[in-house]
């Protein structure tokens, strides 16, 4: 199947999709939605399916195809420095990174065991020891913080951002959250003033 950019493409409807979908075709058209099917946060498929367009998979919101599509593109601006392997955002390629660094942040209280990712180390507490999380709808997990070079976490911004201040200097997230607190230092998370970087 070839797959070719388009600059709009519109449903029968009249309503366009997101600039995402807009992004990739089918060499072929897809079946079109039925009448303000995504309007209504619904899609084609049944009563919350939104399929690709490019190989029929389903997703229950927009957002999540929107994120699906990307795996389509050949375009990867995301590239591993250890093996060189592409990724379309920089969460799947901080958790691919992982695998190369070994770093496991997120630690079970039972066992001690350790994990990649949140998701995960949820999904052991949950199969393993039995452990439900029970969070409300749409309600946030505390934010670790997490040590991308060396594996350290916190669960506060300015200690975080002191630590990669004192041990990894160089580092270029230091950089863009200096840059950030200089230009907005009302709305910064730290507690202690950052020091300019050269």
């Amino acid at each position: 199947m070839w797959l070719q950019p388009i600059q709009h493409r519109v449903h029968l409807d009249g309503s366009l999709l997101s600039p995402a979908l807009a992004q990739l075709a089918c060499s072929s058209p897809p079946a079109p939605c039925p009448p303000n099917s995504l309007l209504q946060g619904k899609g084609p498929q049944g009563p919350s399916d939104f399929p690709c367009p490019v190989c029929s998979k389903a997703f229950p919101l927009q957002r999540m195809l929107t994120r699906h599509l990307k795996s389509h593109s050949s375009v990867k601006k995301h590239v591993c420095q250890y093996c060189a392997k592409g990724f379309n955002d920089t969460f799947d390629l901080k958790r691919h990174t992982r695998t190369h660094t070994g770093i496991r942040p997120y630690r079970c209280h039972v066992c001690a065991k350790a994990f990649t990712q949140r998701c995960s180390l949820e999904s052991h507490l949950r199969k393993i020891h039995g452990v439900q999380q029970n969070y409300a709808y749409r309600e946030r997990r505390a934010k670790l913080f997490v040590c991308e070079e060396c594996g350290f976490t916190c669960a506060a911004g300015g200690e975080y951002y002191g630590h990669v201040r004192r041990l990894h200097p160089g580092n270029t997230l230091l950089r863009k959250h200096v840059r950030n607190a200089l230009c907005h230092p009302l709305t910064s998370s730290l507690t202690d003033s950052p020091a300019p970087l050269p």
